[in-house]
């Protein structure tokens, strides 16, 4: 359970929760703005005490203004406040949520180019591959930095990452500490609503089982209403020509989907065609990645490549820098939106993390995408590393729903995922060079490299990321 949850009178002189919330990263352009707006749309967070820390405190005390001003749209009694001080931003706090990019652009651009240069293209490059091992390097330290001062200041908080590579930092936190830690990420609900639009039913109807790690989620059975078997409905849907006609929604533009059907509108062709890997994996080996493909791609040797285009067959959707920066210039837009308009937008975020809290802080049960450390959730992998499934989130805090194993070559990719994660954490952790070369090596897009490119890419991306990694400098 969590620290004490307050309660304080509301605007109507009853009692009601009044949970202390921590977000470090609190002047995100991208974070604050969302979480801000979906605690005043959440009742039992509407109340809540927001503090926001963060490395750039002007940042912080924007959106701190930001969320005073939401609660006076809205007249609730949540408190925002920015804090520069950690020990004192983490005092007593309930929650804490992290959401932090190290070297923010600047890093990332190092990430995605120098792997380039070795013949690897990677679509995102923020969780596995060469860039999302490079992130982890150096974003280990200060995430566990974090954790080590949760414990100190508030060692009953639950740790919310949100922040990429999101199992490698949330392992960091759970081999290291006593700190209780979840991850949340909202690829497998993008999932939901993809299969909502094959299916033509709402999204709350499909249940999914999965096991595996997180941007590689692996669906090992999908329940449709009452019935359990969505499997076999997804193979009739998916190996006969979809039906004509519009869709019931149209996906979103940050889907960035192609369009491959005749006349305006997207139909279930275009769905299909755009989930190409994840439909391929399923038809042949009978599991489900979850994620986007354009995360899936990343864990997979075979899909990304010169000779095909970096995945053009596959319809495989490739930020680059200029694509990372024209979000971050985006979430700049949205803030902006957010800060003119007249009230608080009542449409949620997408994002998990309100929800989760809620069912910790209301007691009712909330069921979603969590990243927890393997206690039997996933039977092919082994305990204690971090792992992908579903859980509950209620007055208990949050735990495992299913078990589930992940099958065959699928399985296989999986574990391989998960060992070149932890050997990336003890990287991290050591700034032992051979160690990183090791996690390299283990990398499934790497692992293509002959030995020694592999070795030369990792020394590559040591030396052109000294900047913020300390621990390699021992």
């Amino acid at each position: 359970m969590t620290a004490s949850i307050r309660a304080v009178p509301n605007i109507d002189g009853a009692d009601t929760t009044s949970p202390r919330i921590t977000l470090i990263g609190g002047g995100s352009f991208h974070w604050a703005p969302r979480l801000l707006a979906d605690f005043c749309n959440t009742p039992s967070l509407a109340a809540a005490h927001v503090v926001l820390h963060d490395l750039d405190h002007a940042a912080a005390e924007r959106m701190a203004a930001l969320g005073r001003e939401f609660a006076a749209r809205r007249s609730i009694g949540m408190q925002v406040e920015a804090v520069a001080d950690l020990p004192s931003a983490l005092a007593a706090t309930d929650f804490v949520i992290a959401a932090f990019s190290v070297g923010g652009l600047h890093s990332m651009r190092r990430d995605l180019e120098v792997p380039e240069r070795f013949g690897i293209r990677q679509p995102i490059g923020d969780s596995i591959g060469p860039g999302g091992l490079s992130r982890a390097l150096r974003s280990v330290p200060p995430v566990l930095d974090m954790a080590r001062a949760v414990e100190r200041s508030a060692p009953d908080a639950l740790f919310v990452n949100v922040s990429n590579p999101l199992t490698a930092l949330t392992r960091a936190i759970t081999r290291e500490t006593p700190v209780r830690a979840v991850g949340l990420c909202n690829e497998l609900v993008g999932l939901q609503f993809q299969l909502s639009l094959l299916f033509d039913v709402p999204m709350h109807e499909i249940d999914l089982t999965v096991g595996g790690v997180n941007h590689f989620p692996v669906v090992t059975a999908i329940g449709l209403g009452d019935d359990p078997d969505g499997f076999t409905r997804l193979l009739e849907v998916v190996e006969v020509a979809p039906p004509p006609g519009p869709l019931w929604m149209q996906p979103p533009e940050g889907m960035h989907w192609r369009k491959v059907s005749g006349g305006g509108e997207f139909t279930k062709a275009d769905v299909v065609a755009n989930l190409a890997v994840k439909l391929e994996l399923f038809r042949r080996f009978g599991a489900l990645p979850g994620a986007n493909d354009h995360h899936i791609v990343e864990f997979l040797p075979g899909f990304v490549h010169p000779d095909n285009g970096d995945g053009e067959p596959w319809h495989v959707h490739h930020w680059g820098i200029d694509g990372h920066a024209a979000d971050a210039a985006a979430d700049v837009a949205h803030y902006e939106a957010m800060r003119d308009a007249a009230d608080v937008t009542r449409m949620p975020s997408g994002e998990l993390v309100a929800a989760l809290l809620d069912g910790i802080v209301s007691g009712v049960p909330h069921t979603l995408p969590m990243n927890l450390p393997n206690a039997g959730q996933v039977t092919t992998l082994p305990s204690d590393v971090v792992v992908e499934c579903v859980g509950v989130s209620d007055a208990a805090g949050v735990r495992p729903r299913d078990a589930t194993a992940v099958p065959g070559i699928i399985g296989e990719y999986v574990r391989r995922a998960s060992v070149c994660q932890e050997l990336t954490v003890e990287a991290a952790l050591s700034g032992d060079v051979d160690v990183a070369i090791a996690a390299m090596l283990a990398d499934p897009l790497a692992g293509r490299l002959p030995y020694e490119r592999a070795v030369e890419l990792t020394l590559a991306l040591l030396a052109e990321t000294a900047e913020w990694l300390p621990q390699f400098r021992r």
